[in-house]
């Protein structure tokens, strides 16, 4: 399955909870109906982001394990 998405952030080399922040800063930018593609390689991040979208107006579309990284698809609603 390939999900669209409208904005890329590779935050592989960074420890917690900088993909969280990215994944943050980059949505701030974006408008509604918008999906960002997170890309990260600390376990810690799945938490994180979970955590994240909880507690703010955006939708965790699908997370998924792709070799050694993490890759989240998040709309912003």
């Amino acid at each position: 399955m390939t999900t669209n998405y409208d904005l890329l952030v590779n935050a592989t080399d960074e420890d917690c909870p900088i993909p969280t922040v990215y994944a943050k800063n980059a949505l701030d930018t974006m408008s509604a109906g918008q999906i960002l593609k997170l890309v990260a390689s600390t376990e810690g991040t799945i938490k994180n982001i979970r955590t994240f979208v909880a507690n703010h107006p955006y939708e965790l579309i699908s997370e998924l394990k792709v070799n050694e990284t993490f890759v989240f698809f998040i709309k912003k609603l």
